[in-house]
């Protein structure tokens, strides 16, 4: 039980806490028989949490935002690419806002006034990966009792519609396009960078459709011509904090063997032996003349750009636009759902089937006119003399 005094000008409220330890909470107060309403109130608040083993003491309410953030971020388990991504946000995006903040201070209005802050100069999925930075350590501040939860009915941005349309992907002719665009017949400096060197790169990125981190993780020893097979199960990052990371295994965790089209493995071969002669088995394959990994923005100014340019295409050319493409073009080869699961390397076929399951604009009309030719074959058409009137309604 806690009890109360008047000493040294001012009433003093002790008690032992769940740990049995003494501890003393002052108020300010005159001197006389009945206590403050802050020390009566304080003292009701102390014995319903002893006696519910919910008490927490006030330093642990106060602890900085920072504190915890330490603890957290110490105890994290997670890929070493992911910890550096979250660091740099919570050193630009959270910490900056919150380190300094005691955590009973942070309301669920504070939260949402962050998010909305965070809105005004970042996209959806930026706002979502810093909330989520930012809401760990409070996680862990609520599994140990020591606040309620302010992160309630938080109004996030919505997720970026994944599933695809037929602008969003390249028919057959178009990728034919794509690859002659590649080589820039003026030569020149822009000739001397590019040409021709990521072509069997983006050949398979249409037609086998691996990931940008996936297919700069491929090695000399992951083509099999014999078998027209690539072998996916490693992985490189190097856009992260100016550094190169190289993985094992795939976005998903997986190892996955994906037979690759005859045409595909003839311009990987080609590309051996013009770009990779002399290197060794586990050399990687697609790298630039200085011998460094592309980086994605580069490659789409000085490669795809150019290519889509000079090909005539009416499109946006992303690495990812190649992998939708390649998708679709499974599909319009009559390859099973679960099939294109297995080549894209999707842990279910509900996200294929999610995002992927459009079909190229030719099959799309196709499927229309052969409909179209169903119902002129099946029909039997009458002339407006046979067909009988539509009867009305009977008055009530």
């Amino acid at each position: 039980m806690a009890s109360a005094s008047y000493r040294r000008n001012g009433w003093e409220l002790r008690y032992r806490d769940g740990s049995g330890r003494e501890r003393t909470e002052r108020f300010e107060g005159k001197p006389g028989r009945r206590p403050p309403e802050a020390l009566l109130d304080r003292q009701g608040e102390v014995e319903r949490e002893l006696r519910r083993g919910q008490y927490v003491s006030r330093e642990e309410r106060d602890t900085p935002y920072q504190v915890y953030y330490d603890r957290w971020r110490a105890t994290r388990q997670v890929e070493l690419t992911r910890l550096v991504a979250d660091d740099s946000r919570a050193k630009l995006h959270v910490l900056p806002y919150w380190s300094a903040r005691p955590l009973s201070s942070i309301r669920p209005s504070d939260v949402d006034d962050y998010v909305l802050m965070l809105g005004r100069k970042m996209g959806p999925q930026s706002v979502r990966s810093c909330y989520t930075v930012f809401r760990g350590p409070l996680r862990r501040a609520i599994k140990d009792g020591i606040i309620a939860n302010p992160c309630i009915d938080v109004p996030l941005p919505k997720k970026p519609d994944l599933r695809k349309g037929f602008d969003d992907v390249l028919t057959a002719v178009e990728v034919d396009r794509l690859m002659a665009g590649l080589v820039d017949p003026a030569g020149g400096y822009q000739g001397l960078k590019t040409n021709g060197r990521y072509a069997a790169m983006v050949f398979l990125g249409a037609w086998v459709g691996p990931r940008w981190n996936e297919v700069l993780g491929l090695r000399r020893c992951d083509i099999n011509p014999l078998r027209q097979e690539i072998a996916i199960g490693r992985l490189v990052v190097n856009e992260i904090s100016a550094k190169t990371y190289v993985k094992r295994f795939s976005k998903t965790s997986d190892y996955r063997v994906v037979p690759v089209p005859a045409m595909v493995m003839a311009e990987l071969e080609r590309h051996l032996v013009e770009h990779c002669d002399g290197s060794g088995r586990e050399d990687f394959l697609f790298l630039s003349r200085a011998g460094t990994h592309p980086l994605r923005s580069n490659f789409s100014r000085d490669v795809v750009r150019p290519a889509v340019r000079r090909g005539d295409l009416a499109k946006r050319v992303t690495w990812l636009t190649l992998r939708h493409t390649a998708a679709s073009l499974m599909f319009d080869a009559g390859l099973t759902l679960f099939e294109v699961q297995q080549r894209l390397g999707h842990k279910s076929p509900a996200m294929t089937a999610e995002v992927y399951t459009h079909l190229m604009r030719e099959r799309f009309e196709d499927g229309r006119r052969r409909m179209d030719e169903y119902m002129t074959t099946k029909r039997t058409p009458a002339d407006d003399a046979e067909v009988a009137p539509i009867r009305e309604p009977a008055a009530e």
